[in-house]
């Protein structure tokens, strides 16, 4: 059975990130929260080493980045940039990666997620 969609999150440099398979339920919820956010104008910002976000990438091909405020939705050959001020994307990735995270690992990415709250 293949997964509607796997999520990562971008933390190492120079190794695969890890990642996880999204149950349906998961990944049609997240489909839904990233298609109901409001369009925003901020790219991602480039930040270098450490954490620096969660993808999610749905069997269908679409691909979201996930850092702070900012979704960058990639769907159909185009690209939208969508504003996600309380951050409830970036939060529910973070919930959803405790159960596949190494401990040690979780407590660095939280603690990271964390920092960049405003």
């Amino acid at each position: 059975m293949t997964s509607a969609a796997r999520a990562s999150v971008d933390v190492f440099s120079g190794r695969e990130p890890p990642t996880w398979a999204l149950s349906d339920d998961e990944s049609r919820a997240l489909r839904e929260a990233v298609n109901a956010l409001p369009e925003g104008s901020r790219p991602l910002p480039d930040v270098g080493l450490g954490y620096r976000g969660f993808t999610v990438t749905w069997a269908d091909g679409a691909r979201a980045r996930v850092y702070r405020d900012v979704v960058e939705l990639v769907s159909g050959g185009r690209t939208q940039l969508r504003e996600d001020v309380p951050r409830a994307v970036e939060e529910r990735l973070l919930l959803g990666s405790r159960a596949h995270l190494d401990p040690e690992l979780f407590t660095v990415v939280a603690s990271q997620v964390q920092a960049a709250q405003p």
